[in-house]
């Protein structure tokens, strides 16, 4: 592959990063884990900006979150014994799915993230826990939930504007029961039909409150607030698991306008979302 790059820039911390971005524009790229550019990389692209030795690769909690590196590996995620613990373990079971050994030793939680494609499975796992995502500028630090980052006005600043840093998820979370599924042609595959990610709180076998969302079905990542108003307060049974599939598909249906391409996707959907349902009630019976 031709390239037009004349410069390589290894920046000492992530605000210095951020403003490389901003002053070079589309004439700049950040790499970390690289395996985004290693088949498309624009020909505008006269710098590569390296930040793969930012101290950005830590997963540690305190007593207000999970803070998670952007530059952590999605294997580092898939292996962390914290994150093993954490929500029934759903975030390094999500890591865990799809592409290879190999992808995931080399990619980043902040490539995989902040790359706008309905198929990266760590979106929906941080939506259904309530993320925050952090970033900076080249001054200051900006965060915001983590659904206002996928919006794709955000999306297009993200490289450009501003630098993901972290991915912070409420203390609250580790708790929950959570669980996830995913249908592809085979579990390697990063191409999927569907990705279901549900996370509930729990107590004395009512959920108190309830998160589902879904993934390469939609154009992006997003939670279905009308599955979720059905199952909070409701007894955390088998039953309450169907009745919330079915509304998931009802939602699904209306916000793919009814496709008959997206049809089967719609109901393995639903199938995924009571199976992950079951298995989270399963963690707290």
């Amino acid at each position: 592959m031709r390239t037009n790059i004349r410069r390589f820039c290894f920046p000492a911390s992530a605000q210095e990063a951020a403003a490389i971005l901003a002053r070079l524009k589309a004439t700049a790229v950040v790499v970390a884990g690289g395996t985004r550019h290693t088949r498309t990389l624009s020909p505008a692209v006269e710098t590569v900006v390296d930040i793969s030795d930012l101290p950005l690769r830590h997963i540690k909690a305190d007593g207000r979150w999970l803070r998670l590196g952007a530059l952590c590996t999605i294997a580092e995620l898939e292996k962390s014994p914290l994150l093993a613990r954490w929500a029934r373990g759903v975030i390094a079971r999500t890591a865990g799915l799809g592409s290879n050994a190999l992808a995931r030793g080399m990619g980043t939680l902040g490539g995989n993230v902040v790359r706008a494609h309905p198929f990266n499975n760590l979106p929906p796992v941080f939506l259904a826990l309530d993320a925050v995502a952090a970033c900076v500028d080249g001054k200051r630090e900006k965060t915001m939930p983590f659904a206002d980052l996928l919006k794709p006005e955000v999306m297009a600043s993200l490289g450009r504007r501003y630098l993901l840093t972290e991915i912070r998820i409420p203390a609250a979370t580790r708790r929950w029961a959570a669980a996830t599924d995913r249908l592809a042609l085979t579990r390697s595959d990063w191409e999927s039909y569907v990705h279901c990610v549900v996370a509930a709180d729990v107590k004395g076998r009512k959920v108190r409150r309830a998160a589902v969302a879904v993934a390469a079905i939609l154009p992006r990542a997003a939670r279905l607030p009308r599955t979720e108003a059905l199952l909070a307060g409701r007894p955390a049974t088998e039953a309450t698991a169907g009745q919330a599939a079915s509304a998931a598909v009802s939602e699904l249906t209306a916000l793919t306008g009814a496709s008959p391409a997206k049809a089967y996707a719609r109901e393995a959907a639903g199938v995924l979302i009571r199976r992950c349902l079951l298995e989270a009630f399963k963690e707290v019976s």
